[in-house]
């Protein structure tokens, strides 16, 4: 039994490591206006505001920079500390999932199953993005306190465990939560030492560093739409989203959500001490977004996701090797199932994993392109081909339509800056993808382009 506990989180690692390795995707988006921060910017810099419509924990953005120096700016330069992070979760959970079921080996096994071919983490484990930094700090946040927090230790160790917390938001934003959930709790055993130190660390750090973070950038703007805002019926929905998105197929939401129900159920009337750290993970998650200061949206909900997985696995523990009944066999029979529909998904095919892939149109490209031709950059482009550009260095003369501009203007820049050159045309966003892609495609046909190659939500024309 120990080999299969072991050889379980092996195996995920073996397959985190090989979609780094063989899921040669292009950087989307934001990644690319990510990763050109780091790469414009100063260490110190990277505690202010971003550019591009870009928030992300400082010491995630610091960490990334020190590598790029030391290793170059391609792609899996950018996406190692998600790698690392994905890794480390798969071993926390484990850890996790011991402490929480203990000697139910069968039920830990099952959990580490689904955690490991889960595809949100798969997902976000080869974007570099702070989400599997996310899940990483949650899960060590809930270890902390049920090993050792929640025990009596000494007042050193309280201060120490303190001041090591306190820097988990610097590494990611979703740590917020447990970290609050544990200082309630802290409070309720009148840990004054530990409270005081964790609750004006995390002040301080608000008011100097995360209060700022966001100004003079259009992040909050963005997420308003996935904000809760003070609408409790809202609050229910978005909850059916979350597990919408961490469960596959999402046409299993259902059982999903009455696993996740009954669990709470459980968790309160057989282990109070889970039932409240991960109560108030959740509860103070969705007060952020009902308050409008964290949108509880997709990946953004991915700090949930070892929570509400242990919830929706708790049926199956207390119900598991117990004498058989009808209520107990619907309980099994509802967890098995929502959690089993997840193997079904061929979580190694690339194609889960691509959004926009303008690298296979850059080569293209290169190997067809001579000095005196120009590029054009379109709408929706400008972050991903400025990335890549200083990895291709085209020398040609080039323009960059900003993404301020409709897409029409920028349509009728095309010919005037084409003239009688050869011209390549490339685009690749998914942003209005429909609408950019038919204004451009009309455009590049009265000018007699033909397509090159395309790709998923990228194009490459070429003009005579």
């Amino acid at each position: 039994m120990k080999k299969i506990l072991w050889a379980i989180p092996a195996l995920a690692v073996i397959v985190r490591v090989y979609l780094f390795i063989f899921v040669e995707k292009s950087l989307w988006l934001d990644e690319a206006a990510l990763a050109l921060n780091i790469l414009d910017k100063g260490y110190l810099e990277l505690f202010q505001p971003l550019q591009y419509a870009q928030s992300a924990p400082p010491l995630f953005l610091l960490c990334t920079k020190f590598l790029t120096e030391i290793f170059g700016t391609g792609e899996y330069v950018f996406r190692l500390i998600p790698l690392l992070c994905s890794i480390g979760t798969v071993f926390g959970f484990y850890f996790l999932l011991c402490d929480v079921f203990k000697e139910k080996k069968w039920c830990i096994i099952f959990g580490l199953i689904i955690f490991s071919s889960g595809f949100p983490l798969l997902y976000n484990t080869i974007e570099f993005k702070p989400y599997m930094a996310d899940v990483l700090f949650t899960i060590l946040t809930v270890l902390i306190w049920l090993k050792y927090l929640s025990k009596d230790i000494s007042l050193k160790k309280q201060a120490g465990f303190a001041v090591l917390l306190v820097l988990f938001p610097l590494f990611s934003f979703g740590s917020i939560f447990s970290l609050c959930a544990i200082l309630t709790l802290s409070l309720l055993k009148k840990r004054k030492i530990f409270s005081f130190i964790l609750f004006f660390g995390l002040l301080i750090e608000y008011l100097f560093i995360f209060s700022k973070i966001n100004s003079g950038t259009r992040v909050y703007e963005y997420w308003v739409p996935y904000f809760i805002n003070y609408n409790p019926i809202k609050a229910v929905f978005i909850l059916i989203d979350i597990i919408k998105y961490h469960f596959y197929p999402s046409s299993l939401v259902l059982i999903a959500l009455a696993g996740f129900i009954a669990g709470l159920i459980i968790l309160f009337k057989k282990n109070k001490e889970i039932f409240k750290i991960f109560g108030l993970i959740i509860l103070y998650g969705f007060l952020a977004s009902f308050f409008n200061f964290y949108p509880l949206y997709e990946r953004l909900s991915l700090f949930l996701y070892p929570v509400i997985l242990i919830i929706v696995l708790s049926p199956l523990y207390y119900v598991l090797f117990e004498k058989n009944n009808i209520k107990k066999a619907v309980i099994f029979i509802l967890s098995s199932v929502i959690l089993i529909s997840v193997c079904f998904y061929n979580f190694i095919n690339p194609n889960f994993y691509k959004r926009e892939e303008i690298k296979p149109l850059l080569l293209k490209m290169r190997n067809e392109i001579q000095p005196q031709d120009k590029i054009f950059a379109f709408k929706g482009t400008h972050l991903v081909y400025r990335y890549y550009d200083r990895i291709f260095k085209f020398q040609n003369e080039k323009y960059i339509c900003p993404y301020n501009i409709s897409a029409e203007i920028c349509a009728e820049k095309i010919k005037p800056f084409c003239g009688q050159n050869t011209c390549f045309v490339i685009y690749s966003s998914e942003v209005d993808t429909k609408n950019n892609v038919k204004i451009l495609k009309e455009t590049v046909s009265k000018l007699n382009g033909k397509i090159l190659q395309s790709d998923k939500n990228s194009v490459l024309y070429k003009l005579n």
